[in-house]
């Protein structure tokens, strides 16, 4: 049985009373009755600009291209890899790993998982990431491949390309 005093968020459902009301916790918002979480939240998304800044004094910047020292133009896209070699497909620390690997042998000894997102220029860098690690790994022998479609945990739940290589 519902209290007279007592009504429902109009966004999740949970009950909203008159002391909520009363006291400012709970209110109207883009015209619907929300309860305190939802009041709370609904707020915190309007202090978001349309580009989606939090209203605050923030100073604008801008990448500019290392070699020129000039700001990138506006639609120009290009991929940059940041952190240490290790990371993004150069030389790679084997150091702590007890078998060898073995260029000549039938099978393979260890592996390297290289991902990306699935887009065109995330792909294409991914390549370039495997070609590099190739490249700075003459020794290494690839005996074969395997890729599937999986989700990384980020910022997002994005879908990546796996892609691990048997050596």
């Amino acid at each position: 049985m519902v209290d007279e005093g007592t009504r429902s968020c109009q966004q999740c459902g949970a009950s909203i009373y008159a002391e909520h009301l009363d006291t400012g916790i709970a209110g109207y918002h883009g015209g619907k009755l929300l309860c305190p979480h939802c009041l709370e939240e609904a707020e915190a998304q309007a202090d978001v600009t349309s580009s989606g800044v939090v209203e605050e004094d923030v100073e604008v910047i801008s990448l500019a291209d290392e070699e020129t020292g000039k700001p990138h133009e506006k639609g120009e896209t290009q991929i940059r890899s940041f952190g240490s070699e290790s990371q993004v497909g150069g030389t790679f620390d084997e150091a702590g790993l007890e078998r060898r690997a073995d260029a000549k042998a039938v099978t393979a000894t260890r592996c390297r998982t290289f991902h990306t997102k699935l887009n065109e220029g995330a792909v294409l860098f991914m390549n370039r990431q495997v070609n590099e690690w190739t490249d700075a790994n003459p020794d290494v022998t690839i005996k074969f491949a395997t890729s599937t479609i999986g989700v990384f945990e980020g910022k997002k739940a994005d879908p990546h390309l796996i892609l691990t290589v048997f050596y």
